[in-house]
């Protein structure tokens, strides 16, 4: 389930969407990127202010300059690979520059809007066929190995139900939205699906434009059996925020520390320190830069196809 994590040589990243507006993680992608031994070379915003003002921000924290580009192809053809940390409407865009610069790229989740699905797919394919890595950013997964170690028992054991608590900064279908492809992340590390997996049993418990409190749930075709799945979204503007994960009722919460040390606490009262699940994504995706591996990146790629399916399946179910 894991990429790697192994530390490597520089790589020059490009960084769509560099700034904090919005909430965004363009900041902290780089911070990781730099401490996996890669060099933030340049970045590209919605407009050239912004660019500059993300660039000269990074420049400071990172201690040596980053140049602006004018667009994500632009981009592209001058670096290694391509992170996309912008708003979820500049992904296709970002993901066909680097495709068209023949980099591999990391994208920020969601991979696209539910109504974009079908391209999004095409372009996933093309990656694949083109032997280019294509990340989306669910760190999830990399929590997974905690809660095996807190309880064991679960381990080789058939999963009849998954569950994932998350505090989104945003209300209404938005936390749906933003959300959904960490619990699909999830439930994939956890149970072998066809590519042609589809959920049913879709539903929430409120839609409404404002809701601070959803549970969304759904069914996904196990091997053996099918594996019931529920993502509780609560509303939460600012950190830290809520995020738990539970498998046939073993469930393990996170806690934040003041340096942002990531500990998993069990039902048990036991806990696990956990180095940060995003920084893992990070280096995983650092060491294929370094040692690209044709079989895994085909690998990654199916996954995405699948959670791209489900992911429209269900909005299209909730309507």
């Amino acid at each position: 389930m894991g990429i790697g994590t192994s530390t490597i040589s520089p790589r020059r990243i490009g960084i769509v969407g560099a700034s904090r507006t919005r909430q965004g993680l363009g900041p902290f992608l780089a911070g990781a990127l730099a401490s996996a031994g890669c060099r933030i070379a340049a970045v590209s915003g919605r407009s050239p202010d912004g660019a500059a003002r993300a660039a000269g921000e990074l420049a400071a924290k990172l201690g040596y300059p980053v140049g602006v580009a004018s667009s994500p192809l632009e981009l592209a053809r001058q670096v290694d690979a391509l992170v996309i940390a912008a708003p979820v409407a500049a992904h296709l865009g970002g993901m066909q520059a680097a495709l068209t610069a023949g980099i591999p790229c990391l994208c920020e989740k969601p991979l696209v809007d539910p109504l974009d699905i079908e391209a999004a797919l095409r372009l996933v394919t093309a990656f694949d066929r083109s032997g280019l890595l294509l990340v989306e950013n669910c760190q999830w997964p990399y929590v997974l190995p905690a809660l095996h170690t807190l309880y064991p028992h679960l381990v080789g054991r058939p999963i009849r139900r998954v569950a994932m608590g998350l505090g989104p900064g945003w209300p209404g279908p938005a936390m749906v939205a933003d959300s959904l492809s960490h619990v699909l992340s999830v439930v994939q590390a956890l149970v072998p699906m066809a590519e042609s997996a589809l959920p049913s049993n879709v539903r929430q418990t409120d839609a409404g434009p404002f809701a601070t409190h959803n549970v969304l749930t759904f069914e996904v075709p196990g091997p053996a059996n099918a594996v019931e799945v529920s993502l509780e979204l609560v509303h939460q503007p600012q950190q830290p925020r809520k995020a738990w994960i539970e498998v046939d009722g073993c469930r393990i919460d996170r806690r934040l520390g003041p340096d942002y040390s990531h500990t998993f606490v069990a039902d048990t009262g036991e806990s696990l320190l956990v180095r940060d699940p995003l920084h893992q994504l990070v280096y995983g995706f650092a060491a294929l830069l370094q040692a690209p591996n044709r079989e895994r990146t085909h690998a990654i790629a199916s996954d995405i196809r699948l959670r791209l399916r489900l992911y429209a399946a269900v909005f299209a179910d909730l309507g």
